[in-house]
Formats: C-alpha cells, structure tokens, sequence
C-alpha cells in the first residue's frame, strides 16, 4: 500500500516531516523483525531476504516524496 492511498482514503493532511520520520520508525523495526533471517543456520531463503532488507535500508531515500514511496514486502 502506498503512503498516497492511505491519506486519499482519509483525507488527511500530515507533513513530509512527519511522515519520513515515521517511516524510519517503521523500516527499523521491519529490520530488527528480520535479522534473525541472516543467521547462518536459518533455515530461510537468505538471498531473497537479504535483498528485501536492502530495499527496506534504501527507505525512504527510493522516492522523491513520502507519498511516492512504496513499501517493500518481506518474502
């Protein structure tokens, strides 16, 4: 779900500011929540997760605004 629908469902006014700070928040925990992914004997796909938390340490500097950003989903 991107940022845009969230709003356009709630019309809601909230600062770029606001937003990326948010965000952070988010993709931070999302990374803590997966580091367990990267231990040796995990028994996962570590090279897909890998490359989802690259795109989760790419937020929010993958979108000219917050509003543009698109989530990544954990495989």
């Amino acid at each position: 779900m991107k940022i845009a629908d969230f709003l356009n469902e709630n019309e809601t006014t909230i600062s770029d500011g606001w937003l990326y700070e948010r965000i952070r928040l988010w993709r931070d925990a999302q990374l803590a929540l997966s580091d367990w992914t990267q231990v040796l004997d995990a028994q996962v796909d570590q090279a897909a997760w890998a490359a989802y938390r690259v795109l989760l340490r790419d937020l929010p500097a993958s979108a000219a605004t917050p509003q543009q950003l698109v989530f990544p989903v954990a495989p």
